[in-house]
């Protein structure tokens, strides 16, 4: 099946944020299944070619990165802020302290993979320039599957963030 590839805003959907802010915590999901293990690997990989350093998974951005996932589902949308306004770094640094933040959507149909993923991110120079960010230096990352304008899918959320 073909996989068709997308992110928000016709083609590419990310974002950055400078700042800080107190974090708190939350007791959603945290473990990462494999595809999302792969995509973690995948990016470290790409980044070590670069000459950057490899990203740490953390479980407060995964939990990050899950329920923005699942509001987008759940509400029916695709968007950096969530459903009720937050913005992406104020919904993020719930979850953790971080003086740089960054975030990258995309969806796919037919057979989700883990490389077409990062694939398509890397093909994007707005979702490289935030995979590749030497400011980053953790990242979490939510998939989840279900229904978004009446096609199944499944959507990807990557949260990277600098050194707690």
């Amino acid at each position: 099946m073909r996989t068709a590839l997308l992110a928000c805003s016709a083609v590419t959907c990310c974002c950055v944020v400078l700042a800080w802010q107190p974090a708190q915590a939350s007791a959603d999901r945290a473990r990462l299944d494999r595809v999302e293990r792969r995509v973690v690997r995948i990016i470290n990989r790409i980044r070590a070619s670069h000459g950057l350093r490899r990203l740490r998974r953390s479980r407060a951005l995964s939990r990050a990165a899950t329920a923005h996932s699942s509001d987008m589902l759940r509400r029916n949308f695709i968007g950096h802020a969530s459903s009720d306004g937050t913005s992406m770094g104020r919904r993020v640094r719930r979850y953790t302290r971080a003086r740089w933040v960054g975030e990258t959507i995309a969806w796919a149909s037919g057979r989700a993979t883990a490389r077409g993923t990062v694939g398509m991110w890397m093909n994007s120079p707005p979702h490289r320039a935030v995979l590749l960010s030497g400011a980053a230096h953790r990242i979490g990352v939510g998939k989840r599957r279900g229904r978004l304008g009446g096609a199944r899918l499944s959507l990807f959320t990557a949260d990277l963030a600098s050194g707690g």
